[in-house]
């Protein structure tokens, strides 16, 4: 910003260095959240010690899958991978849609073809839906490079890889969390608390590791944490926001399952391409955005023919359960009058 210095003159005035402690910044989420989370479930719940019952990391596979899935599924962690090359906004659209088959088949592969079973076609227009979002999105933006920041450049089979990897880690996540929160009953928030408390857990000696290699300077970051109380507020404010994103993924996987919980991601796209709208209707007053800017009308398009195709998705899914469920009803009906009529 800018300042006037002792003797009048103006000066640019930078009153720290660049924030670059990804590592050590998603180390404080997770601790942050797992007490957060943690206070709220003893509060609010009046919760006992025998809650935590349900987690059993010796013999339940699925706490693992949790732990890993959630710290490689952290923004600041994933931030840190970057291609050599930019992707295609067509790619990128394509790739960044991918979680949403990916969770239908773990979710078929942890909770069973009957519980956990969804329907090809429901998949299929959520993929498609998740993908053209992005893709207007991209173009309504005039986005020329998907990616920025630092991190390590990858190519090749390598980037694929890794890329593919970690894009399948919160779908992963999801369905874990749905697993246990069905299986073993499970609540929620103390699901959510016992989740960031082993991640912190395991995320510190790699973070050790990290400072004494010299990856990142985990010192250097508490000093400014200490120093610039600027840096303090935006730390809180990041975990704060994380911890409301926490909450909002679990409700939502507690209302619906975890496959329309990565599938509905996708509509963070629509409330930004508002955000643009918004924007454009208050700095031109009375222009309509097809007039003056018909390339961005004509996305905007795009993006609202996605949203009802989602909504179609959403119709696909819900229509074959419920007749089933009618169905169902009725057989057991029928066999009741059945015995009813022979005794």
């Amino acid at each position: 910003m800018m300042g006037v210095n002792e003797d009048g003159i103006p000066q640019l005035v930078t009153p720290f260095q660049k924030f670059s402690y990804p590592l050590t910044l998603a180390f404080l989420q997770f601790a942050f959240m797992g007490v957060f989370f943690l206070v709220i479930h003893f509060t609010v719940n009046r919760a006992q010690l025998s809650d935590f019952k349900y987690v059993v990391l010796t013999s339940d596979k699925r706490w693992p899958a949790l732990i890993v899935t959630h710290v490689f599924s952290t923004f600041f962690l994933q931030s840190l991978m970057l291609p050599a090359q930019t992707l295609s906004i067509g790619l990128f659209s394509a790739s960044r849609a991918t979680e949403i088959p990916v969770a239908a088949a773990l979710r078929m592969q942890a909770l069973g073809l009957r519980d956990g079973g969804k329907n090809l076609r429901a998949v299929g227009l959520a993929f498609v839906s998740a993908c053209t979002m992005f893709y207007a999105y991209a173009e309504m933006s005039g986005c020329l490079c998907i990616w920025s920041g630092n991190g390590v450049a990858l190519s090749g089979v390598a980037f694929w890889l890794v890329y593919m990897m970690l894009l399948a880690m919160p779908a992963a996540n999801a369905v874990c969390q749905e697993s246990i929160m069905l299986q073993p009953g499970m609540h929620p928030i103390l699901l959510l608390a016992v989740q960031n408390i082993l991640a912190c857990l395991l995320f510190g000696p790699i973070l050790l590791l990290c400072h004494v290699t010299g990856i990142e300077d985990v010192s250097a970051a508490f000093v400014m944490f200490l120093t610039y109380s600027e840096v303090v507020m935006l730390v809180l404010w990041l975990c704060a926001q994380m911890a409301a994103s926490s909450a909002l993924s679990i409700t939502l996987i507690y209302m619906v399952d975890s496959f329309w919980t990565i599938a509905l991601r996708s509509l963070r796209v629509a409330l930004w391409a508002v955000g643009l709208l918004v924007s454009f209707y208050m700095a031109h007053k009375g222009v309509p955005v097809s007039v003056l800017c018909p390339r961005t009308s004509l996305w905007s398009f795009v993006l609202l023919c996605s949203f009802l195709l989602g909504a179609a998705a959403v119709y696909t899914d819900r229509v074959p359960v419920a007749e089933h469920d009618t169905e169902k009803s009725l057989q057991v009906l029928g066999r009741s009058l059945a015995s009813a009529s022979q005794a």
